[in-house]
């Protein structure tokens, strides 16, 4: 969904061009993003959530190209990056470097997915998850391992 929160009427014209050119791309459109455009003083605000890094770029590209000679402040939230970010964490911190998990998050829904060693493993991994900025919940898909 791509929706508009027009705060100056007088900016309304730029902030509706956006709209139009992000609502144009199938890409966009058709995914589960959720966009929300602003304006904040000669600047476009992108604002959500969207799943893929590819997209992200895509609505950034575009919303400059539409914007222009405003500024664009490009707030959305990858899932993708989500889970990169995640992924490091796990990875460097010692109570989960040997869990043997994978991670997804679909729209800020956090998944953990795998096999650990102990309820302590499996706590650590919660919190490190619910920790990343842009995660609205962890989901615990983990096993204890035999």
């Amino acid at each position: 969904m791509i929706r508009v929160s027009t705060v100056n009427e007088s900016n309304a014209e730029v902030v509706w061009r956006v709209h139009d050119l992000l609502a144009e791309e199938q890409g966009l459109r058709t995914t589960t993003a959720d966009i929300e455009i602003t304006d904040e003083d000669q600047s476009i605000v992108l604002a959500g959530r969207v799943r893929t890094d590819i997209l992200y770029g895509m609505a950034d590209r575009l919303a400059r190209q539409a914007a222009d000679p405003w500024t664009v402040d490009n707030r959305l939230i990858s899932d993708e990056a989500l889970i990169v970010q995640m992924a490091t964490k796990a990875g460097i911190d010692p109570r989960t470097a040997d869990a043997d998990v994978r991670f997804d998050v679909f729209l800020g829904v956090a998944q953990v997915v795998g096999t650990v060693h102990s309820q302590q493993q499996r706590e650590a991994l919660r919190e490190l998850v619910g920790s990343v900025p842009g995660v609205s919940s962890v989901e615990d898909h983990t096993a204890l391992a035999r």
